[in-house]
């Protein structure tokens, strides 16, 4: 790694201290405060995700309970992946520009969703890949089997690091020691795979069976290249992908680092054809196109150096939108950040002293973390989850509840959520007749 300098040391200083300023000015996104009860009640394996994005929220769980308590385990990750990225490459200046102008790597930060420690994982997998290739050893070995467990539990699309690094370098599959880093990983992943056994494999059968298909739309493929570009940088994106793909490889990481990024790209167009496919699924590739594109003498021109800064001031000054009023900006989107305390104490206030059920698990996310307690989620016509697993609702000591719905089926006061949702409050309705509905949709 090139020595940080003085300047370089204070510009990441002042880019953590801003992020974190960020991270206190706006409420938590509904999978946010999902994840929260995911701390709460620790486990090998949940319905949506693996575990590791509860683990960091329980790490700091010991702070006053706050927005920054939940995400600043997020925006430490952010920057310990962005420091493993800056030892694989020598200019370290123009690798802080491109990783914060890669909007996913650079917003995401500030959130606590499971894309951060996937990113954090993917540089632990390419630092220590890089050294096992460097030297096979027992140590080496050992580390990259450790750190593969940890990619799987972080997020199941870092099998794609693995798979592409596999076709980059398949003499890999004639060392023994390989073979000792696959055997350790599958030892520390086993807890996870028995939790899956145990759940019928609820997880798997959800992210690649259950969810919904598309007809094939070349205009989905095409967006999906278009923001694969765009999510490299604003401006510089086009640079990025031109000097990523024209890169040549002189050794084994370099053509592994390749294979990943292309590889990947190609695998999600492939499934773009039949299925929408999430931006937020290729924010490891920042790992690797940095790592092959920093270096590069293109970025000394002043017409890339411009595009770069571009990027860089365009990303980091966009997340303050969050923080503004969304009526101010005019993005409806923003909606989910602002105004749910408020909300959920007046939910709170409309129900009195009966305990809360919502239907959907975003609103009994939220009413849950803005309230400091439990709320079940009955999850009537609307998809599994796991409050299909935590069962709240059978703690609740009384029979009747104030139900918090969205289905127009059931009568009571109605009530707009911030984001202009209408809802329905349902006093006093019988808990054992909402578990009936519940198990005649299961039906």
């Amino acid at each position: 790694m090139a020595i940080m300098t003085k300047n370089l040391r204070i510009a990441l200083v002042v880019i953590f201290i801003f992020q974190v300023l960020m991270a206190c000015g706006f409420e938590l996104a509904h999978d946010e405060a999902y994840y929260w009860l995911y701390s709460k009640h620790l486990d090998w394996g949940f319905f949506d995700h693996p575990p590791l994005v509860g683990v960091v929220i329980k790490l700091f769980s010991f702070l006053p309970h706050s927005e920054l308590a939940l995400r600043l385990g997020f925006i430490l990750l952010q920057f310990l992946s962005l420091f493993l990225l800056m030892s694989l490459t020598t200019q370290l200046w123009v690798c802080l520009l491109l990783f914060f102008s890669f909007p996913l790597a650079s917003f995401t930060g500030l959130l606590a969703l499971p894309d951060i420690p996937l990113l954090f994982m993917s540089a632990c997998y390419c630092f220590f890949l890089k050294k096992y290739l460097e030297k096979d050893s027992f140590k080496t070995s050992v580390l990259l089997g450790l750190t593969i467990a940890l990619l799987f539990y972080a997020k199941y699309h870092g099998v794609l690091l693995i798979f592409f690094t596999i076709i980059a370098v398949p003499k890999l599959l004639f060392r023994k020691s390989f073979y000792l880093v696959a055997l350790v990983a599958l030892l520390l992943f086993f807890p996870h795979l028995w939790w899956q056994y145990e759940h019928d494999f609820s997880t798997l059968r959800y992210h690649f069976l259950e969810r919904p298909g598309s007809s094939f739309s070349v205009g989905r493929s095409l967006e999906y290249i278009g923001l694969q570009i765009l999510l490299a940088g604003a401006f510089s994106g086009p640079v990025v992908w031109y000097l990523a793909t024209k890169k040549k490889t002189t050794n084994e990481f370099d053509r592994a680092m390749k294979f990943i990024a292309l590889g990947t790209v190609l695998f999600f167009l492939f499934s773009s054809f039949s299925k929408r496919v999430e931006a937020n699924w290729t924010i490891f590739l920042a790992i690797p196109l940095i790592y092959l594109v920093a270096d590069a003498d293109l970025w000394k021109k002043a017409w890339a150096h411009r595009l770069l800064m571009a990027s860089f001031i365009l990303v980091l000054v966009g997340r303050v939108l969050l923080v503004l009023p969304p009526d101010m900006v005019g993005i409806k989107r923003l909606k989910e950040f602002h105004g749910w305390k408020e909300w959920s104490l007046e939910v709170q206030k409309s129900c009195g002293d009966l305990p809360l059920m919502a239907n959907t698990y975003q609103i009994a996310s939220k009413l849950s973390y803005y309230l400091n307690l439990e709320v079940a989620a009955l999850n009537y016509h609307s998809r599994k989850n796991q409050f299909d697993y935590w069962q709240f609702e059978k703690k609740l000591p009384i029979k009747e509840v104030c139900y918090i719905t969205n289905k127009l089926e059931f009568e009571g006061e109605s009530i707009l959520t911030p984001e202009g949702k209408s809802l329905q409050i349902v006093k006093n309705h019988s808990k054992e007749s909402l578990l009936q509905l519940k198990s005649g949709d299961n039906r």
